[in-house]
């Protein structure tokens, strides 16, 4: 879990956050924010640049929903 980082959207303007676990304890349960995702930023970060367009926008998709 160390190296994950959480992703989460505000619930009224969408603005997306993304939280070490150090910081997403203190948002986890806030009904302002909504957890959409737990990655590896590595993993995902070179999934993203090894993408075609096409497929980066489908990634980013998913992590956002």
């Amino acid at each position: 879990m160390r190296d994950c980082a959480f992703i989460y959207v505000h619930a009224f303007n969408g603005i997306v956050r993304v939280e070490s676990l150090e910081t997403a304890r203190n948002i986890d349960g806030n009904p302002e924010w909504k957890h959409v995702a737990t990655i590896n930023p590595h993993v995902v970060l070179e999934s993203i640049l090894r993408a075609t367009i096409k497929e980066r926008n489908l990634i980013i998709k998913h992590l956002l929903t």
